[in-house]
């Protein structure tokens, strides 16, 4: 098996190609929805994420800041669970930000 030009035979496990597969995938319609539906709500956590990281807050500063535990902030970013409008709000306050919406 060939990894970067290099042959390696120990490898037990198959190297794909990741973004072929989403290409060929995205050509299907419903798949293309439901992914760019759910790649807004990730792009929005990285945001979060990286926004706290910047700050140099801790989760559990974050927690204490946005009134929500601390168990919330590390489920959001391990991207384990979607919150509630206002937990998301109060997460957003809790980093000294705000949420905007604008159109396309």
């Amino acid at each position: 098996m060939m990894y970067n030009g290099l042959e390696d035979k120990n490898m037990p496990f198959e190297i794909l190609d990741v973004d072929a597969i989403l290409e060929k995938e995205l050509q299907n319609e419903d798949f293309r929805r439901s992914y760019e539906r759910l790649k807004k709500e990730y792009d929005l956590i990285d945001q979060i994420v990286k926004a706290r990281k910047e700050k140099n807050i801790t989760q559990v500063q974050l927690a204490k800041y946005a009134h929500v535990s601390q168990q919330a902030i590390s489920r959001l970013e391990k991207e384990k669970h979607i919150p509630k409008i206002d937990t998301l709000m109060r997460i957003v306050d809790g980093l000294g930000m705000r949420l905007t919406i604008t159109e396309r």
